[in-house]
C-alpha cells in the first residue's frame, strides 16, 4: 500500500485531535473537581452518583424532620414547664387558703390570683410555633382552649401528629391539650369553687386533685422526654450514614486530582512529541524546493 503525503497528514491531524480531546476531559475533570461530567463518561459511575444522591437527599429530610420535631417537643417541654409552675402556685395558694385563720377577705384575694392563673395556664396551652398550634392534636389551625368559658373549653382533638424521620419510621410529637392540660384546668376550676365556698374542710379536698393533674402533667413531660432522647439517637445516625454517604459519593463522582494531574502531564507530553514527530514525518515537497 502507498502511503501518501496526504495520508500522512490525514493520520497526523486525527491523532493530534484524539490526544487534545483527551486533554479536554482530564482538565474538565480537574477545573469541576468532578470525574463524570456526563453519563457516557462512565454509565456505571452515573448510576451509582445518582443513587448515592438520591439516599443523601433522602437522609437530610429526614434529618431536617428530626430538627422540626425537636423544636416541637422542646417547646412543648417549655410549656408544660411554665405550666407546671403555675400548678405548684395554685397547690401554694389552697394550702395557704386552707388555714382556718383566714377571713372571707383573704380567700377572696386568693381566690383571684386562682383565677389569673387559670387563665394564664389556658393561654399557655394556645401556645402555637409558625402558626401551628401545640396542644391541639392534629387540629394545629385550631386554638385548642376557648378562654370565654369556664373553665376554658377544649377545642382540639386527640390525634397524632406524625413526624417521618427515616424510611417507614414516624414519632408522634405532640401531647394534645386533654391529656395534659384539662385535668390541671378543672383542678384549678375545683379549686377556685371550694375556696370561693370558704369552706376550709372543702378547700383542703382539692388538694388530691391537683396533686393528680400535676402527676399527669409530669406523665406528660416525661413523654416528652423519652421522645427527645430517640430523636437525639436517631440523628446520630442519620448523621453518621449521611456522612457515610457523601463519603461514597465522593469517591464514586469526584476527581482523583494526583491521578488527574498526572494524567493531564502525560496527555501533553504525548501531544508535544505527536507534534515533534509529525513535524520531522511530514517531510518538504518538491514544489517547496521549486520555490
Amino acid at each position: 500500500m502507498r502511503v501518501t503525503h496526504g495520508m500522512l497528514v490525514d493520520t497526523l491531524l486525527k491523532n493530534l485531535s484524539g490526544n487534545l480531546a483527551r486533554m479536554e476531559r482530564v482538565y474538565q475533570q480537574i477545573t469541576s473537581a468532578r470525574r463524570i461530567s456526563r453519563p457516557s463518561d462512565d454509565p456505571v459511575g452515573t448510576a451509582t452518583v445518582l443513587r448515592l444522591s438520591s439516599a443523601s437527599q433522602e437522609i437530610e429530610q429526614y434529618l431536617a424532620n428530626v430538627e422540626q420535631a425537636r423544636t416541637w417537643l422542646d417547646l412543648t417541654d417549655q410549656a408544660l414547664t411554665t405550666i407546671g409552675q403555675s400548678l405548684q402556685r395554685v397547690r401554694e395558694l389552697v394550702v395557704q387558703a386552707a388555714n382556718d385563720t383566714l377571713s372571707a377577705d383573704d380567700r377572696q384575694a386568693i381566690w383571684a390570683e386562682l383565677t389569673a392563673l387559670q387563665e394564664q395556664i389556658a393561654t399557655t396551652g394556645n401556645y402555637a410555633h409558625a402558626g401551628q398550634y401545640l396542644f391541639a392534636g392534629s387540629a394545629t389551625q385550631t386554638e385548642p382552649f376557648d378562654l370565654s368559658t369556664d373553665p376554658p373549653t377544649y377545642q382540639g382533638n386527640n390525634d397524632q401528629l406524625l413526624r417521618l424521620i427515616d424510611r417507614g419510621v414516624t414519632v408522634d410529637i405532640n401531647v394534645p391539650g386533654s391529656v395534659a392540660i384539662v385535668p390541671v384546668l378543672q383542678a384549678v376550676k375545683q379549686a377556685r369553687d371550694a375556696v370561693a365556698s370558704n369552706d376550709p374542710n372543702v378547700i383542703r379536698a382539692t388538694l388530691a386533685t391537683i396533686d393528680a393533674a400535676h402527676t399527669q402533667l409530669l406523665a406528660a413531660q416525661a413523654s416528652v422526654g423519652a421522645r427527645v432522647n430517640r430523636l437525639e439517637a436517631q440523628r446520630d445516625r442519620l448523621l453518621d450514614a449521611h456522612t457515610s454517604t457523601l463519603r461514597l459519593l465522593s469517591e464514586a463522582g469526584d476527581t482523583d486530582m494526583a491521578e488527574a494531574v498526572t494524567q493531564f502531564s502525560k496527555e501533553e507530553l504525548t501531544y508535544r512529541a505527536a507534534l515533534q514527530a509529525g513535524a520531522r514525518a511530514i517531510q518538504p515537497t518538491l514544489l517547496d524546493f521549486l520555490r
